[in-house]
């Protein structure tokens, strides 16, 4: 004997939403000579897409175009609404419609056969627009608010686990959003809301879609914090798979049923958590209950990745020779007339003093340019990097893109200037290039002479001839459309 209780649905014979024609509207338009075949709702990576046949005869005003005008018709990307109509009850004459698939044509194919020429449709939901968007780069805040896209540069949210998000938010398209720092010891940690909310604010123009609010996000991801994300080189529909992947959720596009604003909107969902339906289907030649059959048909597909016949090639980032004046890089206040002590060898506590005189820097940050320096705007590479394009923050100098006779780099060229820049001539005395930001630092034991009374009479000035690394990589295109 079996302790065993069984549980069965109760029978249903009648649709939640009366049965009824399905409407097709193409472009905006209604379309009454396309026929829905089937719908496929689902998430990634696949998403919703609908199949659509083009039958003439069930419109009499058609007319008899032939079939290649008909396909001239059916442009790819054109939007496709896909509406349920019925009445609301057998005595009122009100004909209602709910959106049941939104999307756009992805694709028509073209069938020659026995009983004639016939054209398919197939729709896809947004989703397909997201696998045809590349992920890289940053957005960068700089510290003066200032904004610059970097495609050059990594997508990386809290690389190595430091945090390199923006404390200010950036305002572009009309939407305020996090983005990155231009500088790691501003930056923050990143929240994987915040990062969801970047790639559908940066890479979606507004108004294409409706998506979910930061609030939202937030309590979805119960804030959570992300290590090392690393998204450079995905489609978008993989980079927000990835990131919702971390909180354990899914999304997916459904049609909205406003009649104003997106037609689609997107949703995210927690894996597991949604209701589970069990799959059944009747066997032929019975009655159909809508409570045993809800699976007409299963099958799996599967093709090759998505290939382009444009490529292009991204090299080495571009560097760039000039000759840059420096700017003072110390504390005024610190300023004396002694002149023993400033040198390592006659000053025991020389490490207060030891930038005051010695260090000379561009002030490509800005870091020169606050109190108690005050040394005005940071150096402007615009004109020298042919663009706009590039992230204030520290750099540092390389050696010489001229080379000798030997093909060797010319090096570090500085020069000195004892009469506010009237006059230059090479500094042959020992200095240090730094590494953790453009500029040098004046390493003899004791300055000499003539740099010492101009430094005082506050005509001493210096200049370097060397190359520094932009932003932007050297980029090639190619057609292989040609084979």
């Amino acid at each position: 004997m079996l302790n065993t209780v069984d549980f069965y649905q109760r029978t249903e014979e009648r649709l939640a939403i009366p049965a009824g024609s399905m409407s097709v509207y193409f472009d905006g338009s209604l379309c009454p000579y396309l026929e829905v075949i089937e719908i496929v709702r689902g998430s990634w990576p696949e998403f919703s897409w609908a199949k659509l046949v083009y039958n003439p005869t069930a419109f009499s005003e058609a007319g008899s175009d032939s079939i290649e005008q008909i396909e001239m018709l059916f442009g790819m990307g054109k939007a496709v609404s896909i509406r349920q109509v019925y009445r609301n009850a057998e005595a009122d004459e009100t004909v209602f419609s709910i959106p049941i698939f939104a999307g756009e044509v992805e694709g028509v194919e073209r069938m020659l056969g026995p009983e004639g020429e016939s054209i398919q449709l197939i729709a896809k939901d947004f989703g397909c627009r997201l696998k045809r968007i590349n992920v890289y780069g940053q957005h960068i805040v700089n510290r003066d608010s200032s904004a610059v896209f970097l495609p050059s540069e990594d997508a990386i949210f809290n690389a190595q686990g430091r945090g390199n998000a923006s404390p200010e938010l950036l305002e572009y398209q009309g939407r305020s959003y996090t983005a990155f720092c231009d500088e790691l010891s501003r930056g923050r940690q990143w929240t994987l809301a915040e990062v969801i909310y970047y790639l559908l604010c940066e890479y979606l123009p507004a108004g294409q879609i409706t998506v979910p609010s930061l609030g939202l996000l937030r309590a979805m991801t119960n804030d959570q914090m992300v290590r090392h994300l690393d998204v450079t080189g995905l489609n978008l529909a993989e980079a927000l798979h990835q990131c919702c992947m971390v909180a354990g959720l899914e999304y997916k596009f459904v049609a909205r049923l406003c009649e104003t604003g997106p037609g689609q909107a997107m949703v995210l969902y927690r894996i597991g958590r949604g209701r589970k339906v069990e799959i059944n289907c009747q066997k032929a030649g019975g009655q159909l209950s809508v409570s045993r059959t809800n699976a007409a048909r299963l099958h799996g597909v599967k093709s090759f990745w998505p290939v382009t016949h444009r490529y292009i090639g991204l090299g080495d980032l571009k560097v760039y020779e000039g000759t840059f004046e420096l700017v003072r890089a110390w504390d005024p206040n610190d300023e004396d007339t002694a002149y023993d002590k400033f040198s390592p060898t006659s000053n025991s506590d020389f490490r207060r003093v030891k930038d005051v005189y010695r260090k000379w820097c561009l002030n490509e940050a800005g870091d020169y340019s606050i109190e108690p320096y005050n040394l005005g705007e940071a150096f402007d590479f615009s004109k020298i990097f042919d663009g706009s394009d590039f992230a204030r923050r520290r750099r540092r100098f390389w050696p010489c893109l001229s080379t000798d006779k030997q093909s060797k780099s010319l090096g570090y060229y500085l020069e000195v200037s004892c009469d506010n820049g009237g006059h230059w001539r090479q500094y042959l005395c020992a200095f240090n290039n730094l590494l953790d930001e453009c500029g040098i630092w004046l390493s003899s034991d004791m300055l000499d002479l003539n740099t010492w009374i101009a430094a005082l009479k506050g005509v001493l000035k210096f200049r370097i001839t060397a190359s520094v690394v932009s932003d932007r990589e050297r980029t090639g295109e190619l057609d292989g459309t040609g084979g």
